[in-house]
């Protein structure tokens, strides 16, 4: 697999057309959230359906992640995310028709296979365009875009629904953003001038690479650790505004998931002069702390301090995630991008999944003080899992990792062969730990 030096204007426009289209396809899959009350109304979806929306989505995002998460590396970066496009904009449609509750299923079934893409080619997109010279915004834009384009989506159609009780228009202008993603698509240059087998690269596998999986489980541990807290507020940002603050509009909670949320997208880029592994430190004790702060907060029933401390808390996700993940890709082959970033996010959403249950099953028997306490503690334990690794001895030095400069040094001399032969899929089979045994 060969990747492309870009020039300035294709890594700018590549970017910022890439970025829009990842934070549009994550907005799409928010945009029914809202609506599950309209359509208990209009078709009759039940309780049991609602609560098996999530279950569908998480399969079809596992799945392609498991499946072909790598797939990009095979048919190209722009191909597949013209392809996840495509999927996005099926998934509205198959909404905005829906009639019954398996055809709500089936559309939100389609939306996770469009954000396992998203995760992995999208995100690939991202990096690859922005480079390593502005590595810092395309990591925080793979780690934070996905929640942030929720948010956009969750709240966007809580204010248009509003003004427009119609989910076939809402539906529509999703459709319309997802087509002109689509349509400009072909304007940013292709990243990859050689690509790999589609043999290769569907495989059940999940790539840890061999000398950095100390690092490799620092990102896990920051990504589990922040999407523990994330993750619960996009179910339970509305009751959290009702039950422990009195509020009756909806607004109270589309304000406090965008608080959130929308912080994270800034915290990397905003911290990536800083000396990274102090940083990472720092922003996960912020995290921690930013948590234990809402279960008292919640306790006390002051409102406005707690959406500050939400606020501060996504500030902190952002920086820890993003930097975290720079952090790894520093580390790792420029041709391991996509495989990176299947697996960090194949590991996000499968621990999310199983701690949503379990915060769900400690809230019905407690309260939410009760709920932030717990993920506090937790908190504790993955910052000092955070710092213990990172102050031992790192594993490769940085001078043996194959950047895109160093491939394009080499390749011009010659010497292709030997550089790209080592980053081949049969060496690959040895650096990658099954994910199925």
């Amino acid at each position: 697999m060969h990747k492309e030096e870009l020039t300035d204007g294709q890594s700018l426009r590549g970017f910022a057309l890439a970025t829009i289209a990842f934070l549009a396809i994550f907005a799409a899959t928010a945009v029914p959230i809202p609506l599950y009350a309209d359509y208990q109304v209009t078709i009759g979806l039940t309780t049991a359906d609602i609560s098996n929306t999530m279950l569908t989505y998480l399969t079809g995002v596992t799945l392609t992640l498991l499946l072909a998460g790598r797939i990009s590396d095979a048919l190209g970066r722009t191909p597949v995310t013209s392809l996840t496009l495509m999927l996005a904009i099926l998934g509205c449609i198959m909404f905005m028709t829906a009639d019954s509750g398996a055809a709500v299923l089936s559309a939100r079934f389609v939306q996770g296979l469009s954000a396992g893409l998203g995760m992995s080619a999208v995100s690939a997109l991202v990096i690859d365009c922005v480079g390593e010279k502005h590595l810092g915004w395309g990591s925080a834009v793979a780690s934070c875009g996905a929640m942030v384009g929720i948010m956009i989506g969750s709240v966007g159609v809580g204010v248009l629904y509003d003004l427009v009780p119609n989910t076939v228009v809402l539906y529509g202008i999703m459709i319309a953003i997802l087509a002109v993603c689509l349509f400009l698509m072909p304007v940013v240059h292709e990243p990859l001038d050689q690509t790999l087998s589609l043999r290769a690269v569907i495989r059940v596998r999940i790539y840890v690479p061999r000398d950095n999986r100390r690092l490799f489980a620092v990102v896990a541990v920051c990504y589990l650790g922040t999407w523990l807290v994330s993750c619960f507020f996009q179910s339970f940002a509305a009751p959290i505004a009702r039950q422990c603050f009195g509020e009756t509009s909806p607004l109270a909670g589309s304000i406090i998931l965008a608080l959130i949320m929308a912080p994270s997208l800034i915290g990397g880029p905003l911290v990536q002069r800083f000396e990274p592994k102090r940083t990472l430190v720092i922003a996960m004790t912020a995290v921690t702390a930013a948590t234990a702060g809402m279960a008292i907060l919640v306790a006390l029933g002051a409102e406005l301090l707690f959406m500050a401390d939400c606020a501060v808390f996504s500030l902190a996700m952002g920086v820890a995630v993003s930097v975290s993940l720079r952090l790894l890709l520093l580390h790792v082959s420029v041709l391991r991008v996509s495989a990176i970033l299947a697996s960090v996010n194949l590991v996000a959403y499968a621990g999310s999944a199983v701690t949503g249950v379990l915060c769900g099953i400690l809230l019905g028997a407690s309260s939410f003080a009760v709920v932030f306490a717990a993920m506090a503690v937790v908190l504790v334990g993955a910052s000092l899992f955070v710092a213990a690794s990172l102050r031992a001895p790192h594993e490769k030095k940085k001078d043996g990792r194959l950047t895109l400069h160093r491939f394009h040094k080499t390749r011009a001399a010659g010497a292709s062969a030997a550089v790209v032969e080592p980053t081949s899929v049969e060496s690959a089979c040895e650096e990658t730990a099954p994910a199925l045994s």
